[in-house]
């Protein structure tokens, strides 16, 4: 499917552009939703069609299990429609977030229609029902289990393509349909060999697997709604990209709010204290438009004036990194900073901790006795960062 996916993307992305702009991000979602429109309309109607020849509940429920697709892609192409719209007044951060809830209302229809199906199948399994068993039929389901294998495998590739969480959800759908339909093949060996009550039984598990398919698209868009944190790589690349800017010694406190294809990055920018006020504007300029055009994003800096010179610093830092090694913490020193004249006068610094740290103020007690022993009469001051910004 991989060649398929790739045609489309050529077909939206003259010349092999980013498929992640979102003036063509929206093309790819709304080609592969119209794909799944079509191929699933016409399942639906030849399932729908012997499924009442054969009088078989599972074939039905599979059926519409089918026509759910459809919902859930008509849904998908208003949603990838929405998120092209660029901001306005009353949406700021524009519409990218309408995949999102595309997504979850997908996952509302497959889930009512697996709980209808559950009665039906439930009352199925207390009466005498005569399947009319088909060779054909069995063509039949071959042929939708291929169709929809491969529908679950390009909408999976696409959504890899430019990173959608939506298309990942719809290949997911397409695969518990291709599932269920091996659900009903299984019923009518079912019938087949003399069990007819079988049909009932696997309806209930075409079924199940709707409402599991509901609850797995339902959990991811609810977590994207609720601003989840970002994968470990991409604060990897953030931090690697800002490094590579002359000037900056540190990234931290990055963090990632994302609304479909576009996002919005802040972070701060630890450079040396000695620098001019201007060159470290320049400094976060360049990172902000680095970051910009890398990742297809708006960008916030704050610069953190610290420390990066001096015979004092290997020796601070020494103490204060065994400290944290006695108390457990996998964390590091932020925003270090060292005022001194004659002698080291204060010792500034921030240290991330999980939210549950209940060793603060045991944690500044050694800090300080350690420091003071080392630099007498210094002040020390030491400020904590709750786990949600520690990245």
């Amino acid at each position: 499917m991989k060649t398929l996916s790739d045609f489309i993307i050529r077909k939206h992305v003259p010349y092999r552009d980013n498929p992640n702009l979102p003036k063509y991000r929206g093309n790819i979602g709304i080609s592969q939703g119209w794909i799944s429109i079509i191929v699933n309309l016409l399942l639906f109607i030849i399932k729908l069609l012997f499924g009442y020849l054969s009088n078989s509940i599972a074939l039905i429920t599979d059926a519409f299990h089918t026509l759910s697709d459809i919902a859930s892609s008509a849904v998908l192409i208003f949603g990838f429609k929405m998120s092209n719209k660029p901001a306005d007044e009353e949406h700021p951060f524009g519409h990218g977030r309408a995949e999102t809830i595309a997504a979850l209302t997908i996952s509302i229809l497959i889930g009512f229609a697996g709980l209808e199906f559950i009665k039906t199948s439930i009352s199925r399994l207390y009466s005498v029902a005569d399947i009319n068993f088909s060779g054909f039929v069995i063509y039949v389901l071959i042929i939708t289990i291929l169709l929809k294998e491969i529908l679950a495998r390009l909408s999976y590739h696409l959504g890899i393509s430019i990173d959608s969480d939506t298309l990942k959800a719809d290949a997911l759908h397409h695969r518990s349909d291709m599932w269920s339909s091996i659900l009903v093949l299984i019923a009518f060996g079912g019938v087949w060999l003399g069990y007819p009550k079988m049909d009932a039984f696997m309806a209930l598990g075409v079924a199940a697997m709707m409402i599991y398919s509901a609850y797995d698209i339902a959990r991811s868009a609810i977590d994207d709604l609720l601003g989840k944190s970002v994968d470990k790589a991409t604060i990897d690349s953030i931090k690697s990209l800002s490094k590579g800017i002359d000037g900056v010694h540190s990234v931290h406190d990055i963090l990632v709010h994302r609304y479909g294809a576009h996002s919005f990055i802040s972070l701060h920018l630890e450079i040396a204290e000695s620098m001019s006020p201007e060159d470290m504007h320049n400094i976060a300029d360049s990172v902000e438009k680095l970051l910009s055009n890398e990742m297809n994003a708006d960008v916030v800096t704050h610069v953190d004036p610290v420390t990066v010179v001096g015979e004092e610093i290997s020796s601070v830092k020494e103490i204060v990194y065994k400290i944290i090694t006695k108390f457990g913490l996998l964390t590091d020193i932020q925003d270090l900073r060292i005022v001194k004249n004659h002698k080291v006068e204060s010792i500034l610094f921030q240290i991330p901790v999980p939210m549950k740290f209940k060793e603060k103020d045991n944690f500044r007690k050694r800090c300080s006795e350690e420091l003071i022993n080392k630099y007498p009469d210094c002040n020390i001051i030491i400020e904590y960062k709750s786990q949600m910004t520690m990245r």
